[in-house]
């Protein structure tokens, strides 16, 4: 699901090379309780880097940026305070790599429904869009 980027307010700097970022292919983690996770790509059209420095929804105590990593055998999850955008690239998401760590669920999460999120940028300002609840 490619949702369009959110217009920014006049004077954010908004033109010809300006980060212009979207979201595409959106999912979550269907879990019961506890935390789940949501994966995106970040593509940025414009000419200027941007970074995805918050994200939020109302299915979480708190939603934070992570990024996942091995140290010898041991996987393990830490945030991380943005999510670099290239200009004219993109940004994965993924499970085992950076996502969007939806922390203490207020509900269980079903496949098959959506729930909102709400992502902050640097420069390209917030969005709000859909995530497709999948089975993992």
């Amino acid at each position: 699901m490619t949702l369009p980027a959110a217009s920014s307010p006049q004077g954010s700097g908004e033109g010809a090379g300006a980060a212009k970022v979207q979201a595409a292919d959106v999912w979550a983690r269907a879990a019961a309780t506890g935390n789940s996770a949501a994966y995106m790509i970040l593509r940025n059209g414009g000419d200027t880097a941007d970074r995805l420095v918050k994200a939020e929804s109302d299915v979480a105590d708190a939603v934070e940026l992570h990024k996942t990593t091995m140290e010898g055998s041991m996987m393990k999850m830490a945030p991380v305070e943005n999510i670099e955008v290239p200009a004219k690239g993109q940004a994965k998401l993924e499970p085992g790599g950076l996502h969007v760590m939806l922390i203490g669920l207020k509900r269980e999460l079903k496949a098959g429904e959506k729930i909102k999120l709400k992502l902050q940028f640097e420069k390209a300002g917030a969005q709000e869009i859909e995530a497709e609840v999948r089975k993992p």
